[in-house]
């Protein structure tokens, strides 16, 4: 069997021999494909990945030499195979054939292992799975693309180093994990964890006036380079410390206390014996995020060691970048929360959107309980119990109301959760919220140069910006026509441009693969709205300049024949799931785009005229 090692300099081991990869970029090539193991790279990404800005001449052809001769190399066989599929390459590898598989696996087992009470051969593990890095990871690769992911690795690995220095602290080891210590904290100053680690290893040394130096040294660091305090858990361990609590001894009832809630006990063996498994549901975290600075410091500001237990909320209309920011901001946070972390995704209409009931018992059975009761109520209480003394971050996509989402709520302790809908769940107590719009244009120009290919789009630079502003900036109206710029490379963006342009047909080229921007709209409209609501969004379709001037509420209930207090609350209903906007000046506005599905809607093509008809002869009205 091939052995595919990236946990440091790029090396593919047959048997006891290493193959010499001389190529830098079919060496790159390789790594972007390791990377992704099991799944399907577009050709763009790969060339984007490998070249970056610079491609060759014919950068398509001289990757298909890459890969022409990475088979040629490789001894590939029905386990282990590299295949081109439609609009791009996957690499196949057997269980155990990459060193970074093994490495999580090692991790995963050590986890449960010191989670079930087992920290010798929790400890064990660990090492083992540490004992596979060789240095950087890909240190031999030059891609700059795939930087972001040695990173990710890099802090994967620091988190790993983290646990299982814990691991030998909860076996006595506290004397001699004091200089291994205090070399990771010269390495990595902002790390409090690991400055916590160093004072309870110095306090279980009998080096209680060490161990304060060391907050002293920390607290120094911390403000002087990020102008900030340490967070409230290395804070409570030096005042443990100076009232002269036992802090991190092994055989401690508490156990070490830093990396879970303050007071958490040990947590039982799954029931039998098993391992209890570490959540890891996250979505693949997007290589083509842009932008979204301040909306990405807010969400994981949220979540903070002084959020401990908190509840975020992403609203906006349908393609605007939610759940990408929300499942961005959960891979930056994953390390806050060793414990795992829950995703669950409500889309669908009332028939086919999962219950909270089966998602429960999914996270249940995850978390190492056999014996689940059978009502809805009684999980979520058993599903709060469980995340009592862990820390845990769930991640809900696709809201549509509070008791759609509430049973998936952690409660009290270290948990937390961050939610995703149309609707702002504003009842959802002591939760904090963002409203996200669409970004700008130079942020949505990027957003199509990143991933419909920086070459292609600087090419045609001005039908490129065409295309975003027929997008109206729509990040999942984007990437569609990304995805069908990518299944047809010959197609020159102007064609692009003017079928967008042409609002006969706009919807139609919005739509790829299965995903089309009218169902996220009209999922909005179906599973939001009450009659009355759905009514106005239809008429809305046919007031003029509604999608640029917009319409008062006072107008709009002269000449439909309805009373104001009912033409407020449908245009407040339709503001509320992000139909319509509702402007400071009172008037509320539809995008072009909502307005062509809102069109399409109208069962009574007699009242839209109708309205016009009106509003045509109602201009002295001040509409």
């Amino acid at each position: 069997m091939m052995d595919f090692r990236i946990l440091g300099c790029l090396q593919v081991w047959d048997g006891d021999r290493l193959i010499d990869i001389a190529a830098d970029k079919q060496r790159a090539v390789l790594a972007v494909l390791l990377l992704r193991a099991g799944q399907t790279v577009p050709v763009q990404e790969l060339e984007d990945q490998v070249w970056g800005d610079t491609p060759p001449a014919k950068a398509r052809n001289t990757l298909q030499a890459y890969v022409y001769r990475l088979r040629q190399l490789l001894r590939f066989d029905s386990d282990t195979a590299l295949l081109t599929e439609a609009g791009g390459y996957r690499l196949t590898v057997p269980d155990g054939a990459l060193d970074l598989h093994r490495f999580q696996d090692l991790t995963d087992r050590g986890r449960a292992a010191i989670r079930a009470g087992r920290a010798d051969e929790g400890s064990a593990a660990l090492q083992t799975a540490l004992g596979l890095w060789r240095g950087t990871a890909l240190a031999d690769v030059s891609a700059t693309a795939i930087q972001a992911d040695v990173q990710r690795l890099e802090d994967l690995r620091m988190t790993v180093e983290e646990d299982a220095v814990e691991a030998a602290l909860t076996l006595g080891r506290q004397a001699t994990m004091v200089p291994r210590l205090e070399a990771m904290v010269a390495a990595h100053p902002y790390r409090e964890r690991l400055w916590a680690l160093l004072m309870v290893a110095l306090c279980g040394a009998g080096r209680q006036a060490d161990a304060l130096a060391a907050y002293g040294r920390a607290r120094a660091r911390l403000r002087a380079d990020l102008g900030i305090e340490p967070g409230p858990q290395l804070r409570q361990l030096q005042r443990d410390i100076l009232s002269g609590r036992a802090v991190g001894r092994a055989g401690d009832a508490d156990g070490f206390w830093f990396v879970g809630a303050p007071t958490a006990p040990p947590r039982p063996a799954a029931a039998g014996g098993e391992r209890v498994r570490v959540a890891a549901e996250l979505p693949r975290d997007t290589t083509t995020f842009v932008g979204r600075r301040t909306e990405l410091a807010a969400v994981c500001g949220w979540f903070s060691e002084d959020g401990a237990g908190q509840v975020g909320m992403i609203s906006g209309p349908a393609g605007v970048g939610k759940t990408t920011l929300a499942v961005h901001a959960a891979h930056r946070l994953a390390a806050r929360f060793p414990d795992g972390q829950f995703y669950a995704n409500l889309h669908g209409d009332d028939d086919t959107a999962p219950k909270p009931a089966k998602i429960l018992r999914r996270w249940l059975s995850m978390l190492g309980v056999t014996a689940l009761p059978r009502y809805g109520e009684e999980l979520a209480a058993l599903f709060r119990s469980a995340l009592a003394t862990r820390r845990v971050l769930v991640v809900v996509e696709g809201a549509a109301g509070l008791d759609h989402v509430s049973p998936l709520l952690p409660g009290a302790g270290s948990s937390a959760a961050l939610v995703t809908g149309k609707r702002a769940l504003t009842m959802i107590d002591g939760a904090a919220h963002l409203t996200l719009g669409v970004p700008d244009d130079e942020e949505a120009l990027e957003l199509l140069r990143r991933t419909a290919g920086p070459r292609r789009v600087d090419a045609e630079l001005m039908s490129a910006r065409t295309i975003v502003h027929q997008c109206e900036n729509l990040p999942l109206a984007i990437r569609i026509v990304a995805a069908r710029l990518a299944a047809r490379p010959e197609l020159p963006l102007k064609d692009v441009a003017d079928q967008l342009s042409d609002k006969q047909r706009c919807l139609d080229e919005l739509a790829f693969g299965g995903l089309t921007l009218r169902a996220r709209i009209r999922a909005s409209y179906d599973r939001l709205l009450p009659a009355e609501a759905r009514r106005m969004f239809r008429l809305l379709s046919g007031w003029p300049q509604v999608d640029s001037d917009g319409v008062a509420a006072p107008v709009l209930a002269a000449h439909t024949g309805l009373t104001l207090p009912r033409v407020r609350s449908a245009l407040n209903t339709l503001a509320d799931v992000h139909l319509v906007l509702a402007r400071p000046d009172g008037r509320y506005r539809m995008s072009t785009l909502v307005r062509l599905v809102a069109a399409e809607l109208a069962p009574e093509p007699g009242d839209v005229r109708q309205l016009s008809a009106a509003v045509a002869g109602g201009r002295a009205d001040g509409a």
